[in-house]
C-alpha cells in the first residue's frame, strides 16, 4: 500500500509560503498611514521612528517597504513549513521530519498510537513517547485512518494516563538526576525552547520516567515495561 504523509498538505505549503509574503508586503504598505494616524494621537509614543516611517509613503520609500515586509513574510513562511512535523506512514516503519532533522521508527517497536489536543504522540513497548509533537491538519478521524491501513495499533486516548502525577520541584518520589532533568526542562518551557524540551524529555525517558506538558505544568509517569 503506498505510504500516507502526515502534516502540511501541498496546498497548506503554497498557501503559506505565497501567503505569508503577501500579508508581509501588504503591512509594509499599511506603514506609513498606520504612523501616521498614530502620530496624531496626543500620546503618541516613539515619535521619531514614527515619522521616519511616515516620510515612506510614496515612491522608492514605500516601494522598499512593501519590499522588506514581503520578504520578511516569506522568511516567516520558509521557517514555518521548515519547521513543521511531516509523519511518513509506511508499511515497515515511520519516517517523522522535523526541521533537518529525519528519523524512522519501525513499525515493530510502535505499541500505541493516538492523537492527544493537537500532538501526535506514538509509544514504543516500553511506553516510551517516541514521538509527541504538533501535527498539523491533525484531524482525529485523519490521522487514524492513515495509521490504519498500515495495521499500527490505534487507541482513542493514552493507555497509561492514569498514571501521570504532576510534577513538582525536589519530588521526593523521583531520583535527583530526573528533577534535575525536569527541572531544567521547566525553565526551557518558560523560555519557550520546545526544542531544548524535547530533547530534555528523551533524556527523562533515558533514566526510566517519561513527561507530558498540560497548562505550563509538567506531569511525569514510570516507563511501563512489558
Amino acid at each position: 500500500m503506498a505510504d500516507h504523509v502526515l502534516g502540511l498538505s501541498r496546498s497548506d505549503r503554497v498557501v503559506v509560503l505565497g501567503g505569508f509574503p503577501l500579508l508581509g508586503g501588504l503591512i509594509g504598505w499599511a506603514l506609513p498611514a498606520v504612523a501616521r494616524w498614530v502620530l496624531q494621537l496626543r500620546w503618541a509614543p516613539f515619535g521619531g521612528p514614527l515619522r521616519l516611517v511616515e516620510r515612506l509613503d510614496g515612491g522608492w520609500g514605500l516601494a522598499g517597504a512593501v519590499a522588506c515586509g514581503a520578504l520578511l513574510g516569506a522568511a516567516i513562511g520558509f521557517i514555518a513549513v521548515h519547521e513543521a512535523l511531516r509523519v511518513i506512514v509506511g508499511d515497515e516503519g515511520l519516517v517523522v521530519e522535523k526541521g533537518d532533522s529525519r528519523r524512522t521508527v519501525a513499525k515493530s517497536d510502535v505499541d500505541a498510537v493516538f492523537v492527544e489536543g493537537r500532538q501526535l504522540v506514538v509509544l514504543d513497548r516500553e511506553s516510551r513517547q517516541v514521538v509527541r509533537d504538533r501535527l498539523e491538519n491533525a484531524e482525529r478521524p485523519r490521522v487514524r485512518k492513515a495509521f490504519a491501513a498500515h495495521g499500527y495499533p490505534w487507541v482513542d486516548e493514552d493507555p497509561y494516563d492514569g498514571l501521570f502525577r504532576r510534577w513538582v520541584p525536589d519530588l521526593p518520589d523521583l531520583p535527583g538526576s530526573v528533577n534535575a532533568l525536569l527541572a531544567a526542562r521547566a525553565k526551557a518551557l518558560e523560555g519557550g525552547g520546545g526544542a531544548d524540551a524535547a530533547e530534555l524529555r528523551d533524556e527523562v525517558q533515558k533514566l526510566g520516567y517519561t513527561v507530558r506538558d498540560g497548562d505550563k505544568v509538567q506531569y511525569w509517569r514510570p516507563l511501563v515495561k512489558p
